[in-house]
């Protein structure tokens, strides 16, 4: 028994330092109070989310963290090229009511598809380490996207427009998620929304 409890106060240490790295080198500048929920089954790659709590207002702003983390044993790459606003862009944001309506949830950006890598560039490609994360986030405000006070599911899927033929061939025999990956989805986080409060917090 102490050996167990040990080793899930040690577990949750080592989740909590990952937490507070942004996938870029700065730390997150707010504590990480809403425990970040991977996919379950999207192979060695998988998709985390969070946001910096769980409970907002109407009249708050909510900060959503998505970031690919590499799971398997091996070095994947991902095209550094993240956007949100649909899967053309990489990453499509979805919300669900209490009562699993499904909910608008267009931001306000282009769903075109990604361009290929521009001739001669060598920096599109982010190498991904096992046990490594690399992702942005989006500040959505919640009167924008919530009709009312309750509670709301988020989900994000992620799908790279990487074409193989578009890349230089000393990039194409790389294990790199291309177009022709499967979509990677997260798995729901649940987020309370009132009717207290006006100010957009961010």
């Amino acid at each position: 028994m102490f050996l167990f409890s040990s080793f899930v106060r040690i577990y949750g240490l080592i989740l909590v330092a990952i937490l507070l790295f942004q996938v870029s080198d700065k730390p997150a500048p707010y504590p990480v109070s809403q425990e970040a929920v991977a996919s379950s089954d999207a192979g060695a790659v998988s998709l985390v989310i969070w946001t910096d709590r769980a409970k907002y207002s109407l009249g708050d702003g909510i900060k959503v963290n998505a970031a690919l983390q590499n799971e398997g044993d091996e070095t994947v790459y991902i095209d550094r090229r993240i956007f949100w606003g649909g899967l053309g862009g990489g990453l499509k944001l979805g919300i669900m009511d209490e009562h699993g309506k499904d909910l608008p949830a267009r931001l306000a950006l282009s769903d075109a598809p990604m361009p290929p890598p521009k001739e001669g560039d060598t920096s599109f490609l982010i190498r991904l380490e096992p046990g490594y994360l690399y992702g942005t986030y989006v500040f959505l405000k919640s009167q924008d996207f919530f009709p009312k006070s309750g509670k709301y599911a988020l989900r994000v899927a992620y799908g790279s427009s990487l074409l193989k033929e578009t890349v230089a061939p000393e990039f194409r025999n790389l294990p790199v998620l291309w177009a022709h990956s499967p979509i990677i989805e997260s798995k729901p986080i649940w987020i309370t929304v009132t009717a207290k409060g006006r100010n957009v917090k961010r």
